[in-house]
């Protein structure tokens, strides 16, 4: 058979060829999970925006002019510290887990339901852990050095320390948790290989069932 007879069985085998419909369901859901991401990016965007727009509004309201020099009172930049520390709680907390629920999916595929569990026990973990971190760092009265000529730079040193105290204090205890979820997925995972086939059955009522 020539070299032409060949490309031309080729092309003609080509043209019978019947797409696969799981590609179509693949390009389908990816063109999907592009609109998504665009929305959440959007979505993004505006809280961002409109983030730093009521920063700058309240900071424009609380504003006074001492000695000529613009500055705040200690009080209220501290209560605008802790509305940020807490808007990073909240929104680094769904954040985690949407990317934390595939990896818990993966440390415990022997059983599902367990690492969906897991999950949970880790947000009442994740919130009360950050939330009492906040609160036992807020100032109810001022300090020295912020009633002073340099008060708002001092200032500005505190609530650094706190935010900074805040993300690094999130990062250690997640960095601990990847760690350590394997090896409990091992420790899971073991013990259902251990219990007898009957014990893990879906219908499995128990022993008084």
């Amino acid at each position: 058979m020539s070299v032409e007879q060949l490309l031309r069985e080729s092309l003609h085998r080509a043209d019978d060829y019947d797409p696969s419909p799981d590609l179509f369901a693949r390009v389908q859901r990816s063109i999907e999970e592009d609109r998504a991401h665009r929305r959440r990016m959007r979505w993004v965007r505006f809280a961002v925006a409109a983030g730093i727009a009521v920063v700058v509004a309240y900071l424009a309201v609380m504003a006074e002019t001492v000695d000529g020099a613009v500055t705040w009172p200690w009080w209220s930049l501290e209560l605008l510290t802790t509305a940020v520390m807490l808007v990073i709680v909240v929104v680094l907390g769904p954040l985690i887990r949407r990317f934390g629920r595939i990896y818990a999916a993966d440390v415990f595929r022997a059983n599902p339901p367990t690492g969906d569990r897991f999950l949970a026990l880790l947000d009442i973990a994740y919130y009360l852990v950050f939330l009492a971190m906040i609160l036992t760092t807020v100032s109810t009265s001022p300090r020295r050095a912020w009633l002073g000529p340099d008060g708002l730079t001092s200032y500005l040193e505190h609530a650094s320390m706190r935010l900074g105290d805040l993300l690094l204090f999130m990062g250690l205890l997640h960095s601990v948790t990847i760690v350590i979820l394997p090896v409990l997925g091992l420790v899971f995972a073991d013990g259902w290989r251990r219990l007898p086939p009957d014990a893990t059955a879906p219908d499995h009522a128990g022993p008084d069932g």
